[in-house]
């Protein structure tokens, strides 16, 4: 379990607050390294490793010789609330049924490290769940948390209830969610999908990754749901100002 925030997972917030706070115009060149490295105390090496996330966040744009930039929107993606996977489907009016399959403790592989941004030996909490729709299993979840206390995965685990909202766990515990990246494609079922979401192995399934960070910039969560694209899509409903994205069941 971490103990404490990474320097740059400190700057990054306060960078992406400057930016949604309008600090910078869309279009203008922030400071240099060297001058966000004493404005904020820190090494440019931190300044560095900040920047090259939000780049990739898509917050800043650099070019090369002249400096970083605030970005433009990406029109690529789509904004919405954060929602749990269950909650999305409860807001949109279904009754949700949760089985929990298994909680436990394990040693993070290194495909969740990465994405987690911690050693391969950390160990997370390892949760597994199917949700379903009038009786029907509408996804099939795995998701990663680094553990808020040194006995959350017992807690966890002798709590029915926090299995309803793994957000409002993390809260409980003063972890504040503040937002989400998400990746979406389709693959064929694999054996898995075929026995938990009852599905033939030639139908395609929705896989949502999601990684969920807390108001520092520390990612907490990372999360693989697999939907039966038969039961499950997304809706974009598009507005010249900007996007929503939100999701229906068939």
């Amino acid at each position: 379990m971490k103990t404490s925030v990474p320097l740059y997972h400190r700057l990054k917030s306060d960078l992406i607050r400057d930016i949604q706070s309008n600090k910078w115009e869309i279009g203008e060149k922030i400071p240099s390294e060297s001058e966000l490295a004493v404005e904020h105390g820190v090494s440019r090496i931190t300044v560095r490793q900040a920047i090259g996330d939000l780049v990739s966040m898509g917050y800043l744009i650099r070019h090369q010789g002249k400096g970083t930039y605030v970005a433009k929107q990406n029109r690529s993606v789509a904004v919405s609330r954060l929602q749990g996977f269950a909650e999305e489907l409860r807001v949109a009016g279904k009754q949700v049924a949760l089985a929990v399959k298994d909680v436990q403790a394990v040693a993070c592989s290194e495909r969740v490290s990465k994405r987690l941004d911690i050693p391969d030996t950390t160990e997370v909490i390892r949760i597994s769940r199917i949700a379903s729709v009038e009786g029907s299993p509408i996804f099939r979840e795995t998701s990663f948390l680094v553990p808020p206390t040194p006995n959350a995965v017992d807690e966890l685990g002798e709590d029915s209830e926090a299995h309803h909202s793994i957000y409002g766990f993390f809260e409980r515990y003063g972890v504040r969610i503040a937002y989400g990246s998400q990746e979406i494609y389709a693959e064929r079922a694999n054996y898995g999908d075929r026995d938990e979401l009852m599905v033939g192995f030639d139908e395609p399934i929705l896989v949502i990754c999601r990684l969920t960070f807390d108001h520092t910039g520390t990612p907490v969560e990372f999360s693989e749901v697999r939907y039966p694209s038969s039961r499950y899509q997304y809706r974009v409903n598009l507005t010249r100002s900007g996007e929503y994205l939100g999701a229906y069941v068939l």
